[in-house]
């Protein structure tokens, strides 16, 4: 995953402003964190909140689509990065985000979009 690049990668933003609310990064942990802290940080996250069991590692996305039923519910055909047989797997999903680095913000819109009760943000608005 590391092409050499990243191990030199250190944060030009400090841990109080880059951290999640409601995990805060390490106190022993420096100001400036390099990618490795990173790492750490995003693991004791996971584990944390137990969410390492919702993440599928080593998966490739295949395709994507929209159904037309009542609820526009999406079906997500994934396939293991490291399976020679090219076997893939169906799901639905009520949802779908999609996020790739930095750029033009572009939000999506949904229906029932209004009635959503958190934050709605994209990832360029963090600070």
């Amino acid at each position: 995953m590391c092409d050499g690049f990243c191990r030199s990668t250190v944060s030009n933003s400090t841990k109080e402003t880059t951290c999640y609310s409601d995990f805060l990064v390490p106190g022993d942990f420096p100001n400036y964190m390099p990618h490795s802290k990173y790492l750490e940080y995003f693991r004791k996250y996971a584990d944390h909140f137990h969410l390492q069991q919702h993440i599928r590692f080593g998966t490739e996305v295949m395709s994507l689509e929209q159904l037309s039923d009542d609820w526009g519910r999406w079906s997500v055909t994934t396939k293991k990065t490291k399976d020679s047989t090219d076997a893939t797997t169906s799901e639905l999903f009520d949802a779908v985000m999609v996020c790739i680095g930095i750029g033009n913000a572009v939000m999506p819109t949904y229906d029932g979009q209004n009635e959503f009760k958190g934050q709605l943000m994209h990832s360029i608005h963090y600070k």
